[in-house]
C-alpha cells in the first residue's frame, strides 16, 4: 500500500484507468469519484510501471530463493539462529527502505531482495521448531494459533498503513510504515533470542513431566543427531509433489488476495483507495477465524480419535478448496452488484484460512525429522505462484481490463484450487513417511571412523516405536 504514495500516479493517468475499464461496471458516484481523483495526494517519486513491478517483485524473488537454503541451515545449525538471522535481516531491510528510496529505486530493489531473503528463512525454520515442540495430535491446532499471526498481522497492516501513509506529521508519511514495523521488527528478534529454544530438551525450566509429554508423541528422536537429508526419497515421492501442488494453490489464492483483488477493486467495481483498504482488510478478520477454526477441530477430532492426522488435513484442505471456489463463482455470478460481489470475496478468501490446518501442516506430519528440507523444498516451488499468476492476470487483462476478461481469470483460479484440492484428497498423505526413521547403522557406516568412534552410537535402527530414555 506505501508504494500507492510514493509514487507520482496523477489524476490524469487514473482517470484515464477508470475510463477504459467503464463500459464494464458504472460508476457509482460520479461526483465523488471526481472529488476524490481530485484530491489524490501525489508521490514524489517519478517510477514507471515497470520499475513498480521490479521493486514489488524483488522481495517474493528473495523469498523463494531462500526457502531452500534456509531449510538447511535450521537443520544443519539450529532454527533459532536461522529464525533469529531472517527476522532481524528483515525488519532492518524495512527500516532501510526509505533510505534507500530516496538515493535511487535501484538501491531500494536491492533492499528488498534481502528483506524476502530474511522472510524466506523464517517459514521452514518455523517448520522446524514447530516440528521439535508440538505433540503430533496437538500440531494442526498450534499450528492454527501461529498462522493466526499472518491474518491478524494483514489485518492491522491494511487498517493502519492507509493512515500512515496519509498522515504528513508522522514520520514522514509513508516512510513511517519502513520504521514502525522495521522497529517492531527488531523487538520481535530479541524475544527470539531470549525466549526460543530449538527443542524442548534445550529449554532450561521445561518440567520434567511436559518434556516426557512432548517426547512421547514425537515422531522423531531429538536426542539423536540428525542423519543427512534422504533427497532421493523426497525427489521421488509423489505425496510430497501432490502435497506441493496444494501450497502451490494457497500462494495462488493468497497472491490473489493480496495482489490482485485491490486492483479489480479499483478498475473494476470503482472503489477509492480509502474504501479499497478496508474492503481488502475485512477477510482477513474472517480468514483468522478460520484458521483458528480449522486447528481446533483438527485437533479436537484428532484427540477423540473420530480421525487421524491424514483424513483431518485433507477434510481441511478440501473444504478450503470448495469454499474459496464458491466464493469466486459467486463473484463471476455477481458481475457489478457491489454488496454482493465483496460478500463472495470474503466468503472465498476466508476459507483460505483452512488450508492452513491442511496442506500447510503436511510437512510436519510427513517427516518431523526433515520438515526443515521439506518444507523448503515444497515452498520454494509453490511461492513461484507470486510470480506466475501477476503475470498471468496481466497478460489476460493488458488488452482489454473488462469485467468479462476478470471472469476468466476467476475461473482460472477455480480450476487451480479446485484440482489442488481433489488431487490432494486422491493422492495426498499426511502419514509419517519411512524415510522419516532413517537407519542410524547405515548412517555410520557412512561417516568417518573416528566420527563414529567419538560418537560412541551403538544403535542399529531408529524406529517409529523407539523408546526414549532421559
Amino acid at each position: 500500500m506505501s508504494i500507492v504514495k510514493m509514487v507520482n500516479s496523477t489524476a490524469v493517468n487514473f482517470k484515464k484507468s477508470l475510463n477504459d475499464t467503464i463500459d464494464s461496471c458504472p460508476l457509482y458516484n460520479m461526483v465523488m469519484e471526481e472529488i476524490f481523483l481530485e484530491s489524490d495526494a501525489e508521490g514524489e517519486y517519478n517510477w514507471s510501471p515497470e520499475i513498480q513491478g521490479y521493486v514489488l517483485s524483488a522481495g517474493f524473488l528473495g523469498y523463494v530463493i531462500s526457502q531452500l537454503p534456509g531449510g538447511l541451515a535450521a537443520e544443519t545449525y539450529g532454527a533459532k539462529r536461522v529464525y533469529l538471522s531472517g527476522v532481524l535481516l528483515a525488519s532492518l531491510a524495512h527500516l532501510l527502505s526509505p533510505l534507500a528510496a530516496w538515493h535511487s529505486c535501484y538501491t531500494l530493489i536491492v533492499i528488498q531482495l534481502l528483506r524476502g531473503l530474511g522472510q524466506g528463512f523464517q517459514s521452514p525454520a518455523n517448520s522446524v521448531v514447530t516440528a521439535n515442540w508440538f505433540p503430533k495430535h496437538e500440531r494442526g491446532f498450534l499450528n492454527s494459533l501461529i498462522f493466526l499471526g499472518s491474518g491478524v498481522g494483514s489485518f492491522i497492516t491494511y487498517t493502519t498503513s492507509g493512515a500512515m501513509c496519509s498522515s504528513s506529521t508522522l514520520l514522514g508519511g509513508w516512510p513511517s510504515v519502513y520504521f514502525i514495523y522495521g522497529g517492531l521488527g527488531l523487538v520481535l528478534s530479541l524475544c527470539i533470542h531470549l525466549f526460543l529454544y530449538d527443542s524442548p530438551k534445550e529449554h532450561p525450566n521445561i518440567g520434567r513431566v511436559e518434556l516426557l509429554y512432548i517426547l512421547e508423541n514425537q515422531e522423531n528422536d531429538l536426542f539423536q543427531k540428525k542423519p543427512p537429508t534422504p533427497w532421493n526419497k523426497i525427489l521421488t515421492s509423489i505425496p510430497v509433489y501432490v502435497m506441493t501442488f496444494s501450497v502451490f494453490s494457497h500462494f495462488w489464492a493468497f497472491t490473489h488476495q493480496i495482489s490482485e483483488h485491490p486492483i479489480f477493486l479499483a478498475n473494476i467495481l470503482h472503489f477509492p483507495i480509502e474504501t479499497n483498504g478496508i474492503l481488502n482488510a475485512i477477510p482477513f478478520v474472517f480468514q483468522t477465524l478460520m484458521i483458528f477454526l480449522g486447528g481446533w477441530v483438527s485437533k479436537w477430532l484428532n484427540t477423540h480419535g473420530y480421525a487421524g492426522v491424514d483424513k483431518v488435513r485433507k477434510g481441511c484442505t478440501m473444504l478450503y478448496s470448495l469454499g474459496y471456489s464458491a466464493g469466486l463463482l459467486g463473484m463471476y455470478i455477481a458481475g457489478c452488484d457491489r454488496i454482493w460481489s465483496n460478500a463472495f470475496s470474503f466468503i472465498a478468501f476466508s476459507f483460505v484460512g483452512l488450508s492452513y490446518a491442511g496442506c500447510l501442516s503436511v510437512p510436519s506430519d510427513m517427516s518431523p525429522t526433515y520438515a526443515g528440507s521439506l518444507f523448503a523444498f515444497s515452498n520454494t516451488i509453490a511461492s513461484t505462484a507470486a510470480f506466475i499468476f501477476p503475470l498471468i492476470i496481466g497478460m489476460m487483462i493488458y488488452v482489454e481490463e473488462s469485467l468479462e476478461q476478470w471472469n476468466k481469470i476467476f475461473i482460472l483460479c477455480i480450476t487451480v484450487v479446485m484440482s489442488s484440492g481433489i488431487l490432494f484428497c486422491l493422492f495426498g498423505s499426511a502419514d509419517v513417511v519411512p524415510w522419516n526413521f532413517p537407519s542410524i547403522e547405515v548412517w555410520d557406516r557412512n561417516r568417518p571412523k573416528d566420527e563414529a568412534l567419538k560418537s560412541g552410537s551403538k544403535e542399529c535402527t531408529l524406529s517409529k516405536g523407539a523408546s526414549i530414555h532421559i
